[in-house]
């Protein structure tokens, strides 16, 4: 068995999400509809999906390794208006900032040690 991570954003605005997503991501949805759309990345499939109300009790942080500084990802994500919850951290792997998507949920951005 062959088995790809596909991570589900539940959203009730499946066109703002995926533009949203698109955009932090710098990647462009392989597929769309009014329901589901699909975006690559790496080996797995983001999936943003439709539904008429957000599920209180899902919770998933998405946790994006980015090949970027940090400092390059914040002034790209700036000119679009999307901006940190709070600054850039160390941690133990190397450093991070949050962001959130539209529905709420929180995106964690990071830069490994190298």
């Amino acid at each position: 068995m062959e088995v790809k991570l596909q991570p589900i954003v539940y959203t009730t605005d499946t066109g703002r999400s995926a533009e949203w997503y698109s955009t932090v991501l710098g990647v462009a949805p392989a597929f769309e509809s009014e329901s589901w759309t699909a975006i690559p990345v790496g080996d797995a499939t983001l999936g943003i999906h439709h539904v008429a109300k957000r599920p209180a009790d899902t919770y998933l942080e998405l946790s994006l390794v980015s090949n970027e500084t940090l400092e390059a990802v914040i002034g790209r994500l700036a000119t679009v208006g999307i901006e940190p919850v709070e600054g850039i951290k160390e941690q133990p792997f190397g450093r991070s900032f949050l962001i959130r998507d539209p529905d709420g949920a929180p995106v964690q951005i990071n830069e490994h040690a190298r």
